[in-house]
């Protein structure tokens, strides 16, 4: 069955409320980013209810966003009063980090800790869509290797 044709159940039936268009325009704006990426069509969908598959969903409370990860009926992750921008940059992060992880696993290099070739080619990724996500996206990589470094040393150059 084609989720995508599920994610907006109010405009379906008929019922447009003010809180809608936001959502509406929040996918739009997803769906044209992710577009042109080489990635299964599952990890360019954007719901706007639980799917309790694993994948996020995005509620509107109160005029912010929240970012809502459930799976078989247990809400895992809630990340409360987010900008648009910040939206954005979860979901594609998501499409990205298993983008990221696909590429290691074909050019995998034994004995090289996989982070190593799947951070900087996921920093590339968020990059080409937003400059300001690939400088993120390196921040946050830098804090996971402060904290537990690479297992041989430095990363791979591409």
């Amino acid at each position: 069955m084609d989720m995508s044709i599920l994610i907006f159940p109010a405009l379906i039936s008929g019922v447009n409320t003010g809180m809608d268009a936001a959502l509406i325009k929040l996918k739009e704006e997803f769906s044209r980013l992710v577009a042109s990426l080489d990635v299964e069509d599952h990890y360019k969908s954007f719901y706007a209810v639980p799917t309790h598959d694993g994948s996020p969903h995005i509620e509107l409370v109160d005029g912010r966003f929240h970012y809502v990860v459930t799976e078989r009926g247990t809400e895992f992750e809630r990340i409360e009063d987010l900008s648009a921008d910040d939206v954005l940059y979860l979901l594609c992060e998501g499409v990205t980090q298993h983008m990221a992880s696909a590429y290691e696993l074909k050019n995998r290099i034994e004995g090289i800790d996989g982070r190593s070739v799947r951070f900087p080619y996921h920093e590339r990724l968020m990059h080409e869509l937003n400059p300001d996500w690939g400088k993120r996206t390196k921040e946050k990589h830098e804090a996971i290797l402060v904290q537990y470094p690479f297992s041989h040393g430095p990363s791979v150059p591409l």
